[in-house]
């Protein structure tokens, strides 16, 4: 069989067993095997209605091959040697010539387990074997039946929450209604969460009631919120130099070159007002120069003023 099929692919013919019999005593049975092309045989219409592409063309090619009486062998009987379609320049892409050997199998598994992705594989593959003709698409194809080795008959969401819970993630989530149904899920690393990290700085201070009455950080929402709930009593403000930054590299996105630094010097105007009344003056001149430029103007708006103007503090 691995004779034949190689003499097939050196001909750029993929040679597959049509037909096998095994010899039982019964009469009409015998060992024999029946080799065929791939294109051999008709395309099975479904019932569906859809319509699917077939390579399959009736292709008469045909290979009898029995045992030897004396033993020494098999027999070859080229039956039909013609195809009745053209042959290709090469097998790249067969999906039965590029099929993953058992070792390479092995191979891919390996390299997953050590997270290399799988155009890495792919070339791995064929350094290993320069004749190798398997594409990325078996690739994935095999991570994915590893993948759901892996995961037995749990469902994804069931194997995430396996992981999670293995990893001794912290986290939370909600059901859809009265449902099994999972709407919502956070997880955080244990060494990322922000809480236990803000209550371990409070057991810091020698006296309970002693809680510091400033806290700055930059915009992260979830420190922020953290110390709403481990510092209620101390004021959050924002770092004036990480806030001019954001906005710096998003004025570079939106706005051309030649307003860039008229419009950062009317932000810094509006960030360094002394009292309201020059405050909305400075903001209605930002917002005239940016008339044309909404995408900037909202995100100034929408992300800093409004929400947080009254934490903005130089430090």
């Amino acid at each position: 069989m691995k004779w034949i099929k190689e003499v097939g692919i050196d001909n750029k013919v993929t040679v597959i067993i049509s037909c096998s019999d095994t010899e039982t005593g019964k009469r009409g049975r015998s060992n024999k095997l029946i080799f065929g092309c791939d294109k051999g045989g008709k395309h099975k219409s479904t019932d569906s209605g859809t319509q699917s592409a077939s390579k399959k063309c009736g292709c008469p090619f045909k290979i009898r091959s029995t045992p030897a009486k004396d033993g020494s062998g098999w027999k070859i009987d080229v039956k039909y040697g013609l195809h009745n379609h053209g042959l290709p320049d090469r097998l790249e892409g067969h999906s039965f010539i590029g099929r993953l050997t058992t070792d390479e199998k092995q191979h891919v598994a390996d390299l997953t387990k050590r997270h290399v992705p799988p155009r890495h594989i792919l070339l791995s593959l064929q350094d290993r074997d320069p004749e190798n003709v398997t594409r990325i698409t078996q690739v994935y194809k095999h991570k994915s039946v590893i993948q759901k080795e892996i995961r037995g008959p749990r469902s994804e969401i069931q194997h995430l929450f396996k992981l999670i819970e293995d990893a001794g993630y912290v986290y939370w989530s909600r059901k859809k209604d009265d449902s099994k149904v999972v709407r919502e899920i956070f997880w955080a690393h244990p060494d990322s969460n922000f809480c236990w990290i803000l209550e371990k700085l409070k057991e810091l201070f020698v006296k309970k009631d002693m809680c510091p009455q400033v806290i700055l950080t930059d915009r992260d929402l979830a420190l922020m919120k953290a110390i709403e709930i481990v510092f209620p009593r101390s004021i959050n403000l924002l770092c004036r130099f990480h806030i001019n930054k954001n906005v710096d590299a998003k004025c570079k996105q939106h706005v051309v070159n030649d307003l860039q630094k008229t419009i950062d010097t009317l932000w810094m105007e509006v960030v360094w007002a002394s009292d309201e009344v020059e405050y909305g003056q400075r903001l209605h001149q930002l917002e005239q120069a940016c008339v044309d430029y909404s995408g900037f103007i909202n995100y100034v708006k929408d992300t800093w003023l409004t929400p947080h103007r009254h934490r903005f503090v130089g430090a």
